[in-house]
């Protein structure tokens, strides 16, 4: 082979040719990285996009589970809610409330009522995020402090029993009627804390939700220290469970009574009076009925005293004592009759 065609195979097929395809190679190279980058999104606006949105803002760790309201709504709550403002409150005596919760309303007393749920009732579908154990809890604390404060009325209901009675006299211990409306129970546990005000009443505390026993015991010391304007109540703890009329109706055969309290009641000087059951004003213009002996019961005791020895009532108890001037008593069914001390403080009242 001759010179000029090494030097034309060089030029062609050797390092010229070399060179080209080399250079060909790499602008393919090149244009498949660029092709490749753009395929990944490189972390331009695409890659952005598919970028998870933030979590939600996370639930405030102080908020409270939701309460209860009677009849099985649920609303959304805090715990501890408390109103410190006077709210007025006039009971309605007209509607079905209990007659124990009336009365004291009656004759001014110091007022507690707590509303709470004993156990959860799945039979009428009422949901109990919260569980029972504020309800509990809170009835134990009042239960607790309940013995500080005798100068103060204590009611404690079970939200899921208001009675299907049509008539207050009708309603079974422990039903509440139309209270809880009255009162307009959100959620239990509820505790409101009344005084009476002029021609009805005051709210001075309301707790919603769970309360520790401290609060509870400057509210109920508070209340303590309010003026209540010549309230006529007993810090007796004694019940009256039947006054039971003569077989003529001219006067009273015997009269029940319960000692709830923790110590003996000693029932002399007791005298039983009619009542006005819409004012709770004592009628003492005519005869009077009164314990003149002495008459003991002791703590949780149920007893019954006649108008004369040997008398026994509905129970098969013979009358623990007598009672004088209850013949002569012009009251008859469906009238309403206050127990009271000898000091001349209501005791109990209830409707014959």
């Amino acid at each position: 082979m001759g010179v000029e065609d090494r030097e034309s195979t060089i030029e062609g097929s050797g390092f010229g040719g070399l060179v080209r395809r080399s250079a060909s190679i790499l602008a393919v190279l090149t244009l498949a990285v660029i092709l490749l980058v753009a395929g990944c999104g490189g972390g331009g606006e695409e890659a952005k996009k598919a970028e998870p949105p933030p979590p939600d803002k996370a639930a405030d760790p102080k908020a409270a589970p939701p309460g209860n309201a009677p009849g099985g709504a649920t609303v959304e709550s805090k715990t501890n809610a408390e109103t410190l403002e006077d709210t007025p409150f006039e009971l309605n005596q007209r509607l079905t409330v209990p007659p124990d919760f009336r009365a004291a309303y009656q004759r001014r007393a110091l007022i507690v009522v707590q509303f709470s749920k004993e156990a959860p009732d799945s039979t009428r579908g009422i949901e109990y995020p919260q569980g029972i154990g504020p309800d509990e809890e809170v009835g134990q604390a009042l239960s607790d402090l309940r013995a500080d404060y005798p100068q103060i009325e204590f009611f404690s209901y079970d939200i899921g029993r208001p009675g299907e009675a049509e008539a207050s006299e009708d309603l079974a211990r422990g039903e509440y009627g139309t209270l809880a409306a009255q009162l307009e129970v959100g959620y239990t546990p509820f505790v409101a804390m009344l005084a009476p005000q002029a021609e009805g009443y005051v709210i001075k505390n309301l707790f919603q939700g769970y309360v520790d026993r401290g609060v509870l015991e400057q509210a109920l010391f508070d209340l303590t220290r309010f003026d209540v304007g010549g309230g006529n109540s007993s810090d007796i703890d004694v019940v009256l469970d039947r006054v039971e009329l003569t077989e003529s109706g001219g006067g009273i055969e015997y009269v029940t009574v319960t000692n709830q309290g923790d110590e003996e009641a000693d029932l002399s000087g007791f005298s039983l009076q009619p009542q006005d059951p819409d004012t709770g004003d004592i009628d003492s213009s005519g005869s009077v009925l009164r314990i003149a002996e002495q008459v003991r019961v002791a703590p949780g005791e149920t007893a019954s005293i006649g108008r004369e020895p040997g008398v026994t009532d509905a129970d098969g108890r013979e009358a623990l004592g007598t009672f004088s001037g209850g013949e002569a008593l012009a009251v008859g069914a469906g009238d309403q009759v206050a127990l009271l001390d000898n000091g001349g403080a209501v005791v109990d009242t209830i409707s014959i």
